[in-house]
């Protein structure tokens, strides 16, 4: 039972009382009745005011555990709970609130909440407390927490108004959860969403660079001719990477570019390019653009192109105005470079305001750049081939004109001798005429074989210190004839004080025969040849010049290489198989020297060999035979072997004047027979012969020499000249390799002092 209850009761009773008395009035009652009837009234009133006060107990103590509950319920909660007054003011705060603000709960009633929210928004909280004036509960409100001496952390606020019997607002009820996790996992959940559109975008961008890397691959392969590969690189990159393009390769190994190729998205830009390469080029010592790339080998990205960078790239207003027509935003410049060979240069360069390049596309424009370069090689290095064939067949038909033309005269000559007689003079003219041109062949083939040896790296130098005046003067001494009959004037400038070098004499003469023919053969009649010898610092200079037409501009790249001519064709005026000038350049090179040519009207060739210094020792290589202190033939016993019949006649007859005794035979098995009986002091032996070669010969007969102590010296003589077939002689068994044709007076030399070095041991 209630209060409420019990008052009424208390009530009921009252009126009870007071009707009793007003009936006594009309009834008679008895003293004792009526007090009777009273106190059994009474006594039923205080047993239900016993009721009534048990219940009453009982309420409170239902009240009481209800509010401990509630209690513990406020402060074990696991979010912060607050009751703070219409200002802010903290009156109640539970455990999880005092943890979260790091200050125990007698020290946080009284203070304001307001000193716990982050500076960045208390503007905000004023806001928020000026509504909940207005408001019985406050949406959740996301606000930074300032906790005493610990890091500033995310809380949402929940806030229910509490009014008075009036309706005024008397106080606030706060719900603080922390949001620290939910908002690191959004964070989280937002850079994974990040992550993946990135990724997205990354692997469209790649898909579309590999489609366009592909597709370039295909137009790239599609053809091998030079020109077209140039242009399809140039087209390629628009508009996909640019709005115009320049390719730039270098050529004939030169160190400047020559015919950059073109390609822009308006045939405007493109006739605007190319006047601005033609009336302001850019220097090739330029720290900027396609030179520097070229230099350096790296990339160059400019992201965002402005008026300054512009006007400090310009000479003047017109050079300044024709960029500015170019409307350059954005620029990048790579390298063609293939196996670290510096091919030349890809300028992209995009004119679209809103597009700037990036460190992608960068990338794609190097790995353009690079199947670019593959492009270019392999183009290139067809049409090298192509050259290279074209030149072969035109050589091939050079070195059969050559040897046919002197050949043609000395056979005619021997036929016309042969016919019929003539008298002493027409026969000297044939012979005379029959030697010169069997010089030329015999030079002719020892050009070829040097171009052989050359390209198998098998010349071999007899070097030691050299006075150059000597060899320029016979060099000058050998060529004399052919000048003499042109009527062309040798000059010679020579400083006899000029130091020594250290080289092969024979090749040094040969380097300047080479050069003194060549002048001569483009030189004139009465023209003039000028040699001239002096020191320039620390090395031998020597040039020959001539009075000739000189060379042109678009053959001097190629001056120095194999079988090229200025002019190859039927019609030219001169002779020749273009080798002299190769072996010029290689043997120049053995020498650690150089060799360059200008024309400017006149050609000249320059050589520069290194000063030998005072303190360099220099090992010489000694020759297998020594060709000093000559002696004659006179008594020796010599064995030829030769299956020609003409050059063993030949052979023989030269041996035998010179006072030899020969026996000559045709063939291995021959010679065996001989030696069987005959104990020669001289073998003299061919190599290439029917059944059985020289050195099958030769090998025998040191097998049947093995036990005894003198052996006999054998000298190859033979039409196989190259450097290959000198080594296999000599590991053979034979002491010397002579090569055919070879001069009467060096054979009978070669055979004495082989003859004499054998008597000596």
């Amino acid at each position: 039972m209630d209060v409420d209850e019990f008052s009424q009761q208390v009530e009921t009773l009252r009126s009870r009382v007071t009707g009793l008395l007003q009936s006594t009035a009309s009834q008679f009652y008895s003293q004792q009745e009526l007090t009777a009837e009273a106190f059994e009234e009474l006594q039923i009133t205080l047993e239900e005011l016993k009721i009534a006060s048990e219940e009453l107990q009982a309420t409170r103590m239902l009240v009481e555990k209800e509010r401990q509950r509630y209690q513990e319920l406020f402060d074990f909660a696991p979010d912060g709970y607050l009751v703070t007054d219409t200002f802010g003011t903290i009156l109640e705060a539970n455990r999880a609130a005092t943890l979260q603000l790091n200050v125990l709960q007698r020290f946080l009633i009284g203070k304001p909440l307001l000193t716990f929210v982050a500076k960045a928004d208390h503007q905000a909280f004023f806001n928020y407390l000026t509504q909940l004036q207005q408001l019985d509960r406050g949406g959740e409100w996301e606000v930074c927490i300032q906790p005493r001496e610990k890091i500033c952390f995310d809380v949402a606020l929940t806030v229910v108004t509490v009014r008075n019997e009036f309706g005024k607002a008397v106080a606030l009820r706060w719900l603080m959860r922390d949001i620290s996790q939910r908002r690191r996992l959004e964070s989280q959940r937002q850079q994974l969403f990040a992550n993946e559109q990135a990724a997205r975008i990354a692997a469209q961008a790649a898909e579309r660079r590999s489609n366009f890397l592909a597709e370039a691959s295909r137009i790239l392969v599609s053809s091998l001719d030079y020109p077209t590969t140039l242009t399809s690189v140039a087209q390629l990159a628009l508009p996909t990477l640019a709005d115009w393009c320049i390719v730039d390769v270098v050529e004939n190994n030169l160190a400047v570019f020559s015919n950059p190729v073109i390609a822009a998205s308006e045939p405007t830009k493109e006739a605007l390019i190319r006047e601005l390469q033609q009336r302001y080029p850019i220097s090739v010592d330029a720290d900027y653009g396609p030179p520097k790339v070229l230099r350096t080998g790296k990339p160059e990205l400019l992201i965002n192109i402005l008026e300054s960078s512009l006007q400090k790239k310009t000479s003047n207003e017109e050079h300044l105005n024709l960029l500015r027509q170019l409307q350059i935003k954005s620029l990048m410049v790579v390298p063609l470079l293939v196996h670290k060979r510096k091919l030349g240069t890809i300028l992209f360069a995009s004119a679209q305001p809103g597009r700037h390049y990036t460190i992608a596309d960068l990338e794609m424009a190097e790995e353009l750049a690079q199947r670019a370069a593959f492009a270019i090689e392999n183009a290139q290095l067809y049409q090298q081939t192509q050259e290279a064939n074209r030149i072969k067949e035109e050589f091939l038909a050079i070195v059969s004109h050559e040897l046919r033309t002197p050949l043609n005269s000395m056979l005619g000559w021997v036929q016309v001798i042969r016919n019929r007689k003539w008298d002493e003079a027409t026969i000297s003219k044939a012979l005379e005429t029959i030697e010169r041109n069997a010089k030329l062949q015999r030079k002719l083939i020892e050009d070829i074989l040097d171009i052989s040896r050359i390209v198998q790296g098998q010349i071999r130098l007899n070097i030691r210190k050299l006075d150059l005046v000597p060899i320029i003067q016979a060099a000058i001494a050998a060529i004399h004839p052919t000048s003499e009959i042109k009527d062309i004037q040798v000059e010679s400038n020579l400083d006899s004080s000029v130091g020594q070098v250290m080289g092969d004499a024979e090749r040094l003469q040969q380097v300047v025969w080479n050069l003194l023919s060549n002048a001569i053969k483009f030189t004139p009649s009465g023209g003039r040849v000028e040699v001239c010898l002096e020191q320039v610092n620390s090395n031998v200079q020597i040039t020959v010049s001539d009075t000739g037409k000189g060379i042109s501009a678009d053959f001097l790249p190629y001056m120095f290489e194999r079988f090229r001519q200025a002019d190859s064709t039927t019609t030219r005026v001169e002779n020749g198989l273009g080798l002299g000038l190769a072996i010029v350049h290689h043997l120049v090179e053995m020498h650690s020297g150089t060799v360059y040519a200008v024309s400017e009207g006149e050609a000249t060739f320059t050589v520069l060999l290194p000063l030998l210094e005072p303190q360099v020792k220099q090992l010489i290589k000694e020759s297998e035979v020594k060709v000093d202190n000559l002696s004659l033939l006179d008594g020796l016993q010599i064995l030829l072997v030769d299956d020609n019949a003409d050059t063993r006649e030949l052979i023989a007859f030269i041996l035998e004047e010179s006072g030899a005794r020969v026996t000559a035979v045709s063939s291995v098995g021959e010679a065996l027979e001989v030696l069987e009986q005959l104990q020669p002091d001289i073998l003299v032996s061919d190599i290439g012969m029917p059944d059985e070669d020289g050195y099958s010969l030769i090998r025998k007969v040191r097998a049947q020499e093995a036990e005894q102590e003198e052996k006999i010296p054998a000298v190859a003589l033979t039409a196989f000249a190259r450097d290959e077939e000198r080594r296999l002689a000599l590991q053979a068994g034979f002491q010397v390799h002579l090569s055919k044709p070879i001069e009467p007076e060096k054979l009978v030399k070669v055979v004495a002092n082989l003859a004499k070095g054998s008597k000596q041991v």
